[in-house]
């Protein structure tokens, strides 16, 4: 039995990494008026962090927050703003996103949502995952008088890079941006299914979720990368060996959040 304490070493030997198709900012059809506590989306989000069975929003604290499954905001006058989960709960059941407290047409002209569906778990495919980016660079300028002063620069895109081994349909239509899929006769019996894709497509926006457990003491770390795109995929097969691929997403600093969950700690 697991016990309360320090993990030492996340071993990958017990990680998963799921990809799921991911909806940015679907607006919610209700309008809010202080009286309607539901609000819909289109597919029901599904709990990406494995914290919990149902999906769970946000945390909120009042003043700083982090990503779990789904991101609910208001948007006012064309501007988004988190929703505040400390003040109002938010409970997500199927497509149905409910508030404890009705939202005021005061605080929100409609309600966004930002959610994950779908999962494609691609764990025994993963030889090697490399997680880079995020940078925030500053620059010092000197000016008269010989001070220097200090220019915080904006934070950089967050990257995610798995070397893959590469089979069936392999990564490359992460970045062509989709993949057609067409059941055809069979030479011999049956049916044969064809897959392909070709470049220059638009691409669907993916939710990248690395969850890797310690064994002795149930902790969890969780690396999501919501609203990633495909933006590099490079093959490798040598003669001696086995086809591999090499594929690069991309996401805003603002979408990438790690958890870390410390079981019996709280």
């Amino acid at each position: 039995m697991a016990q309360a304490g320090e993990t030492k070493a996340f071993l990958m030997e017990n990680s998963v990494t799921e990809i799921y198709t991911h909806v940015e900012n679907e607006i919610c059809p209700e309008t809010p008026d202080s009286i309607e506590t539901d609000f819909e989306v289109t597919t029901a989000p599904s709990a990406i962090t494995g914290l919990t069975v149902l999906a769970q929003a946000q945390y909120h604290d009042g003043a700083n927050y982090f990503r779990k499954d789904v991101l609910v905001l208001y948007r006012k006058d064309g501007k988004d703003t988190v929703v505040d989960t400390n003040a109002n709960a938010i409970t997500i059941s199927g497509t149905t996103i409910t508030f404890a407290t009705g939202p005021t047409a005061v605080e929100a002209d409609s309600v966004i949502v930002s959610y994950s569906h779908t999962k494609s778990d691609r764990s025994d495919e993963i030889v090697n995952m490399t997680l880079g980016g995020g940078g925030r660079p500053v620059e010092y300028v000197t000016v008269q008088g010989g001070d220097k002063v200090r220019i915080e620069k904006t934070q950089e895109a967050k990257t995610v890079a798995l070397e893959v081994l590469s089979v069936d349909g392999g990564f490359v239509h992460y970045v062509n941006g989709v993949e057609v899929s067409q059941t055809v006769a069979g030479a011999v019996s049956g049916s044969d299914v064809l897959k392909g894709t070709v470049g220059s497509q638009t691409r669907t926006r993916r939710t990248i979720v690395c969850k890797v457990d310690d064994p002795e003491t149930d902790n969890d770390r969780i690396e999501c990368f919501h609203n990633v795109v495909g933006v590099t995929d490079e093959g490798s097969a040598p003669s001696d060996g086995y086809w591999s691929e090499n594929v690069g997403f991309e996401c805003p600093p603002q979408d990438y959040c790690r958890i870390t969950r410390l079981v019996g700690q709280g």
